[in-house]
């Protein structure tokens, strides 16, 4: 037999004798303390998941810069490239017959 039958079976077990245990203050600090302590242990596990959450997204957005950061180097080249005096030069000639002119050019300004 359990504890809670044998002391139905013995009579020892009264409704007064409850209230008092189940009423009594510290009873009632001790549950609100452990209520706390399990509010505690819940919110510092939820915390937790989101800082890993967060430091991975940190980890991915830091990733994707570095590459962005590449890509815009590579652009600058290609830029400075294309824009180099030599090559406009060529594509004047050839694309639009544009010569260099042979005489001494002079500028008049009125």
């Amino acid at each position: 037999m359990n504890a809670a039958a044998r002391a139905l079976a013995e009579g020892s077990f009264e409704v007064n004798n409850i209230r008092a245990f189940a009423l009594s203050s510290r009873n009632i600090f001790i549950c609100l303390l452990t209520l706390a302590v399990l509010a505690t242990a819940f919110t510092v596990v939820s915390v937790k998941d989101i800082n890993r959450r967060l430091f991975n997204d940190l980890q991915s957005l830091q990733q994707t810069r570095d590459e962005l950061q590449v890509e815009w180097g590579q652009l600058l080249l290609e830029q400075n490239t294309w824009a180099t005096q030599a090559r406009i030069q060529q594509i004047a000639q050839e694309n639009m017959g544009m010569v260099v002119p042979s005489e001494q050019i002079i500028i008049n300004a009125k």
